[in-house]
């Protein structure tokens, strides 16, 4: 007898159409792109709790999953501080915001986000005015209840809350730099420093990964974004430099030598600082404060007048082992005599 023997275990498999398939294949390995140019600034106390922080916000594109936060003091040696994710919602303004006093019901904020795919919520009114919706812009942190969509990624913010926690408000350009945040965000990066760093500049370098967590970029092939800290989320306390002098000064001579063992900021225009001399200039005497050898602000006596003035163009922060000096005029005035002043600073 005869016939077929099929070998058990083989077979044909049923014929079923094959299913198309939805896209190209997924690459893990795939180039996650530049980190964008990130947003560096210190917050105010407010937002520290008095603590010296730097927050950075950083953002990429398509692929871009996150990047990691390498620090260097020289710009050489690098070591590695954290993590941020991607989420973050980074952009430029599309037109200029004019100054203007909070809360501001007058201007529109308007902005791109297109560089990080951002999108934006709209809160109420007291989320703006609780700052919930907290933004940086240009500097400014500002606070908006209504997000108005007006393109891909694109938003007109109404409603602002301006100088947010003590920020200066000021007038932002077209193209100025903008991030939504959040204190809690995953997408922001907070650096704690020591207060002995404040006046040097900390050099970042952000290798991204793509959205697999793959394909980290090396750190030789990046260049740094120089930082120089300024101490501005410390809480600050006030702090005096004191001076007196007998007799007249003469010509040119140094009536004060100061040197500074912390770090010490004058405000622009020494504010809340006082001079007086005991007899009264026959004419104007004019004192230089100077900063390591160089003028930064002056003393000044007009004629007649027993309380001085003073003038800084702007703000001066004498770090420690700098000296501070008063140097008299080159002419002297053998009537003003017995001088005594207070420069009023803030740690």
């Amino acid at each position: 007898m005869t016939g077929t023997i099929t070998p058990i275990g083989i077979g044909t498999a049923i014929a079923y159409p094959k299913q198309t398939t939805a896209g190209p294949p997924l690459d893990p390995l795939v180039d996650p792109g530049d980190t964008n140019p990130p947003i560096l600034f210190e917050p105010p106390p407010g937002l520290t709790a008095g603590d010296t922080e730097v927050w950075i916000i950083a953002t990429g594109g398509a692929n871009w999953g996150g990047c990691q936060i390498w620090l260097s003091l020289d710009g050489t040696t690098y070591a590695y501080a954290g993590t941020i994710y991607c989420g973050g919602r980074q952009g430029v303004l599309t037109a200029s915001l004019p100054s203007h006093t909070d809360p501001d019901t007058t201007n529109t904020l308007a902005l791109d986000l297109t560089e990080s795919r951002g999108q934006l919520l709209s809160g109420t009114i007291v989320d703006a005015d609780a700052f919930v919706t907290l933004c940086h812009c240009d500097g400014e942190l500002i606070a908006y209840q209504t997000a108005t969509l007006t393109a891909a990624h694109r938003y007109d913010l109404t409603y602002l809350r301006r100088g947010v926690y003590g920020t200066p408000v000021g007038a932002h350009s077209a193209g100025a730099s903008f991030a939504r945040f959040g204190p809690n965000d995953p997408s922001l990066f907070k650096y704690l420093y020591p207060a002995s760093f404040i006046g040097q500049m900390i050099h970042v370098k952000m290798p991204a990964f793509n959205i697999f967590g793959q394909s980290l970029q090396g750190l030789a092939g990046l260049t740094a974004t120089g930082y120089s800290l300024t101490g501005d989320g410390a809480i600050q306390g006030p702090a005096y430099v004191a001076g007196s002098f007998t007799g007249s000064p003469a010509a040119s001579q140094i009536i004060e030598r100061y040197i500074f063992a912390t770090p010490v900021t004058f405000p622009a225009g020494l504010t809340g600082s006082y001079g007086t001399a005991g007899t009264a200039a026959a004419a104007t005497a004019t004192f230089a404060i100077q900063q390591n050898g160089t003028t930064v602000g002056t003393m000044a006596f007009a004629a007649g007048a027993a309380a001085a003035t003073f003038t800084m163009t702007a703000a001066s922060t004498f770090i420690a082992g700098d000296v501070l000096t008063i140097a008299a005029p080159a002419t002297a005035d053998a009537t003003l005599a017995n001088l005594a002043w207070t420069l009023s600073g803030t740690l």
